[in-house]
This record gives structure tokens, sequence and C-alpha cells, in this order.
């Protein structure tokens, strides 16, 4: 095993070690951020509803600043847009248990928000112009052990909670990531044929119709999506299982942590796997994680409706976000990647904008409810990807020659 992972590890280049480094210190970070927030949220005795508000603006940041700072990569380069993420992300975690007030506690998570979603662009786009015959057992590989280590941030936060408490584990996230923007910094070595010189006027960077047939459907579909998920995962994904059943904190970060593993498991192989028709099995993971989210409401057991619930990323997420991956960078233009990439994602996450708030204002109600409007807005997602015109000798090429 050793030697496999030494073999694996010295055909890679030292671009793509570095960001295998950073997807590990990340993974760690986001998943004490990710969990810890919702209950600091709750301790500072934020409600639901401007839960819901904290949430749902800090999706109009990402909105903003995926438009701009992808065109601004496809001319300056994607590092320092790659290292301001990561700092900025330091920052909303390292200042989060300073702060109360609820609209300090929107800027920083809109900072953390915005960070985020920068790097989710940079990232894909890197390792893609690194090695395009290898982009999907790259990107696999880096996102599956970031999920794994997600769980392992999550294991962090389960054992120091007594400990450090919420601010605590929050700075830990801080440090972390600010060790992660200063190796990024010094040791990533960035191509200098990626910056681009060709600019785009406001007008340009709000349309979508200069994107390709394919983006356009993904844009519309990842929308709803968008919608469906971000309704049940947000502030009430681990509060649903202590508020249904009674759950207590270390039995919630013991199910966050198996979420982050069943969605690193099938990213890490799925570079290894020959996906004949990646159309069908897109939109097949797709329904099937909608499905499993809906019927995860209903189940009036604790361990048998985490059971369900946790099937959606293992049977559907971990093997349709590749997928999805490898097909907007293929259809995206050349000299205007970032461009694509970040519009495509870009009009899709503004569905981020709703789900928080449905969440918000459904929640005090019915608890369940969000979990149950996810699962279908889910489904309803993946009726608009049998638009697909998928070319199989472009995409499948990609994803076989691993």
């Amino acid at each position: 095993m050793n030697q496999k992972i030494s073999d694996y590890l010295s055909g890679i280049s030292h671009n793509v070690k570095i960001l295998l480094i950073i997807s590990i210190i990340f993974g760690g970070t986001f998943g004490i951020y990710d969990l810890i927030l919702p209950f600091y949220l709750k301790e500072r005795n934020i409600s639901f509803h401007n839960m819901g508000y904290i949430f749902s603006i800090a999706s109009v940041g990402m909105f903003l600043a995926q438009i701009y700072l992808g065109n601004l990569s496809d001319q300056w380069g994607r590092k320092p847009f790659y290292a301001l993420a990561l700092l900025v992300s330091c920052l909303a975690s390292g200042l989060t248990p300073f702060v109360a007030s609820l609209l300090l506690l929107i800027i920083l998570k809109t900072l953390w928000d915005v960070g985020g979603v920068i790097r989710s662009i940079m990232h894909p786009i890197l390792l893609y112009e690194d090695n395009r015959s290898k982009f999907m057992d790259f990107l696999g590989k880096t996102r599956g052990i970031e999920f794994l280590f997600q769980a392992g941030g999550t294991l962090v936060a389960l054992f120091t909670l007594t400990s450090l408490g919420y601010s605590g584990n929050l700075w830990i996230a801080g440090a972390g990531l600010a060790c992660a923007c200063f190796l990024f910094a010094f040791s990533y070595r960035e191509r200098k044929n990626v910056a681009a010189k060709k600019s785009f006027g406001t007008k340009s960077l709000l349309s979508w119709r200069d994107l390709s047939h394919n983006l356009k459907v993904i844009v519309v579909a990842y929308f709803i999506f968008t919608i469906g998920l971000r309704t049940s995962h947000n502030f009430i994904m681990p509060l649903f299982f202590k508020e249904k059943f009674g759950a207590t904190d270390q039995a919630v970060f013991w199910v966050m942590l198996i979420h982050r593993i069943t969605i690193a498991l099938p990213m890490l192989f799925i570079g290894n796997i020959q996906v004949k028709n990646l159309k069908a099995t897109y939109i097949i993971t797709v329904l099937f994680e909608g499905f499993t989210i809906a019927v995860s409401a209903f189940i009036p057991n604790f361990i048998a409706a985490s059971a369900v619930w946790l099937l959606h990323d293992f049977v559907g997420a971990g093997v349709w976000m590749p997928i999805q991956s490898a097909i907007i960078q293929e259809y995206s233009r050349e000299g205007a990647r970032g461009l694509d990439v970040s519009k495509t994602l870009a009009f899709s996450s503004i569905g981020g904008i709703f789900g928080p708030l449905l969440a918000g204002y459904i929640s005090p109600f019915w608890i369940s409810g969000p979990f149950f409007i996810s699962g279908v807005i889910t489904i309803m997602s993946a009726v608009v990807l049998f638009k697909l015109s998928l070319k199989e000798n472009t995409v499948t090429l990609t994803v076989h020659e691993t």
C-alpha cells in the first residue's frame, strides 16, 4: 500500500502535490468550521430565522465574487485568487468568536463563503490546466482526501469541544488556514501561460449568452439543485438531528463525521472507474441524492434516519460532483475558462440565497420540513439534465485516460 502511494505521488507534478496538501489542510479546517458554526450561533441565541439570513445573505457575496474574480483570474492568473481565498477564510474563522452582532456575523460568514467559493473555482481549473488527461483522477483524489480530512476536522472538534469550546475550535481552523495560505503563496509555481489578456465588460460578465449549451443546462439544473441542497445543508443540518431526536452534540458530530467520509470514498476512486455514460450517471445519482434526503425526513428513529440520509453523498454527490466538474471544464472556452467556470457556478449559486431562508422559516414549525423540501427540489433539478448534449469522444476521453 505504501509503495503504491509512493509510486502515485512520484508520478504527479509539484503543483498537484501542493494542491493536495492544501486540500488536506482546508478539509480539516472546513470540517471544524462547518460543524461548529451552527452550534456557536445557537449558543449566541441567534434564532433560526436570523441564521437563515446569515447563510442567505452570504450567498449574495458568493455570486459577486464568482463573477468578477473568475474573469480577473483569466488576466492575472489563478494563484493570487487562490491565495486570497485562503486568507479571507482564515480571517472569517479567526474573527468570528470576537463578534456577537447579527451584522458582523453576516459579514464574516460572507467572507467565509466567498473564500470557499473562490477556491472551489480555482482548484479544478489549476488541476485541469496542469494535466487535462488526468483531470478526473486528480480532482477525485484531491477532493476525496479533502472530504476525508473534513471528517478529521470533525473528529478534532468532537474531542476538543469540552476543553476548547466553540471559540477555540474556530481559532484552530483560522490558524490552519493561515498555514495553508503561507504554504501556497510561497510554494505553488504558476504556469506562465495561464494568464490571458482579454478582458470582458460588465454586460458580458452578467450575461450567460456566451456560455455553451451544456453550461446553460447546468446553470439551470444546478440553480434549482442549489435551492434544494441549501435548504437542508446549512445551519439546520446538524440541528435537525439534535432537535428532532434529542441527540447529544457528540452523537451529531459522529453523524457529520461519517457524512464527510461517505462523500470522500467514491471521489477517491472515480478516476479509476470508466464511466461509460456520463449523462445517465449524472442524472441517476442526482435523483438518488434527492430521494434519500427527502425520505430521511420521515424516519422516526435517529440511527435509521441518519443511515438513509448518509447515502445521499455516497451514491450521490460523491459520484456526480467530479462528473459535473469535468463537463464544465470541457465545455468552457479556451482563454476564458476562469470566466466561464465562475459564471456557471455563480448563476447557479443564486439558488443558495433561497434555501437557507426556506429552512429558517420552515424549521420552527416543522423541523423535518427542510430535509423533505430539499429532497423534492433536488429531484426536480435532475429533470433539466436530460437536455445535456455531450460529445462522448471529448468528456469521456478526459475521464478514461487516468
